[in-house]
């Protein structure tokens, strides 16, 4: 019965240990207070776990293009709220507003996107209205 415990304690430690280590904080990667946007075309989409995310060139002030990662919720969580992966596409033009990166990274927790065509795609309502 002992060994039996300490199996299934193993078995235990070992199953969550790996969900643990899969995720990390917002925090540790943007900022709660620095909000912002930036706007350029679209590169590249990665619709996998853990975060979709859009990667997307932009002009930045010394005229030099910078590639920007912006990243969202899982996509079956986008799924639910009327995302699919073509709901953004390469070259598509957005302007992207959310939490910045830190340490001046060009990364953007995004919070509502903005097509050429005007319309607002927002990852808490769904897709464009």
């Amino acid at each position: 019965m002992c060994k039996l415990i300490q199996f299934l304690g193993i078995l235990i430690l070992f199953g969550t240990n790996s969900n643990v280590h899969a995720h990390h904080s917002f925090a540790a990667e943007f900022s709660y207070e620095n909000f912002g946007e930036r706007q350029g075309e679209v590169v590249e989409i990665h619709f996998v776990n853990p975060h979709a995310r859009i990667f997307f060139a932009v002009t930045g002030d010394d005229g030099n293009e910078q590639i920007w990662s912006a990243q969202t919720f899982a996509p079956q969580t986008l799924l639910r709220r009327s995302w699919n992966k073509d709901t953004i596409k390469v070259g598509d033009k957005v302007k992207i507003s959310g939490n910045l990166g830190l340490e001046n990274s060009h990364k953007i927790w995004i919070v509502e996107i903005e097509l050429d065509d005007g319309s607002i795609i927002q990852p808490n309502a769904g897709a464009a209205n």
